[in-house]
């Protein structure tokens, strides 16, 4: 069991790492990357906290706890994601359409 704490532990600060030296990050952003590295490796080394901490939100298991807080953070991470598609969507769209115009106009004279 120490193995795979220590395994999970390694992989998760090295994805911590990784975000924060590889991306900028806002003060704020930085900050929620921190705690959310911090409780996950609290509940790692310490599972049966879980427990305790779910049921003060009225869930019945520790793992459930990090499941239902998995899927709100990928949820809220596709979101943003898609958002920010979008706006990438609508600069290439526009940066083209400059371009044509630049190109016809060059044509035209």
């Amino acid at each position: 069991m120490i193995f795979v704490k220590a395994l999970l532990i390694a992989i998760l600060t090295a994805v911590f790492l990784l975000l924060s030296f590889s991306s900028r990050f806002r003060t704020y952003q930085r900050i929620s990357v921190i705690l959310f590295y911090l409780f996950l490796a609290f509940l790692i080394l310490f599972p049966q906290k879980a427990d305790k901490v779910a049921a003060f939100f009225g869930i019945g298991r520790g793992v459930d706890l990090v499941i239902y807080l998995s899927i709100a953070i990928l949820s809220l991470i596709a979101a943003i994601l898609y958002a920010k598609t979008k706006i990438n969507e609508r600069a290439i769209t526009k940066i083209v359409r400059d371009i044509a115009i630049m190109k016809s106009r060059e044509c035209n004279e």
